[in-house]
C-alpha cells in the first residue's frame, strides 16, 4: 500500500515544504515559569520584611508612648536595625546577582554580534561589491553601445527626413 499525502492547493502548493524543526518551546515555558515563581517568592519576601518592620515600628512607638519598660523599646529598635541591615544585605545580593546576569547577557550579545551578524554584514558587503561591478560591466558593455547606436540611428533618420523634406520643397517650387 502506498502512503499518499493529500495534494496541496493554492498557497500551500506555492510555498516550498520545509522540514519540521522542533523549537524547544517547553524549555522556554519552563524557564519563564521558574522566573515568574522566583519573582513572586522574592516579592512575598520583600513584602513580609516590610510588614514586619512596620509592625515592629508600631509596637516600639506604642511602648514608648505608654511609658513601658524602655529596655523593651531598645530591644525592638535593635530588632528593627537588624532587620534593616538584613534587608539591605539581601537587596545588595539581589543587585549583584542581577548584575552578573546582565554581564552574561551582554557577553552573549557580543558573541552573537561577532559570530553571526558580522559575517552576514561582510557577505552583504561582498554582494554589493559584486552587484556594483556587474552594473558597471553591463553599463559599459551593453547600455553605452546601445545608446550610441540608438542616437546614431535617430540622427540618421532625422537627417533622411530633412533631406526628403528638402527634396519635396525643391519639387514644389
Amino acid at each position: 500500500m502506498e502512503n499518499r499525502s493529500p495534494e496541496k492547493t493554492g498557497a500551500e502548493a506555492s510555498t516550498p515544504s520545509r522540514p519540521e524543526t522542533k523549537v524547544d518551546a517547553p524549555a522556554g515555558k519552563r524557564a519563564q515559569r521558574w522566573f515568574v515563581v522566583g519573582g513572586v517568592i522574592v516579592a512575598l519576601l520583600v513584602i513580609g520584611v516590610i510588614v514586619a518592620l512596620v509592625l515592629l515600628s508600631i509596637h516600639t512607638y506604642r511602648s514608648v508612648v505608654a511609658g513601658v519598660d524602655p529596655i523593651a523599646a531598645a530591644v525592638v529598635v535593635g530588632l528593627l536595625r537588624d532587620a534593616a541591615i538584613i534587608f539591605v544585605a539581601f537587596e545588595t545580593l539581589l543587585i549583584g546577582i542581577l548584575l552578573i546576569i546582565l554581564m552574561l547577557q551582554l557577553h552573549s550579545l557580543t558573541v552573537l554580534l561577532r559570530d553571526e551578524i558580522k559575517p552576514m554584514l561582510e557577505a552583504a558587503n561582498e554582494t554589493m561589491t559584486t552587484v556594483r561591478g556587474t552594473t558597471k560591466f553591463v553599463s559599459h558593455s551593453v547600455v553605452s553601445p546601445v545608446m550610441k547606436w540608438s542616437s546614431s540611428l535617430a540622427g540618421a533618420r532625422r537627417m533622411l527626413k530633412e533631406i526628403s523634406d528638402l527634396r519635396k520643397g525643391n519639387k514644389e517650387t
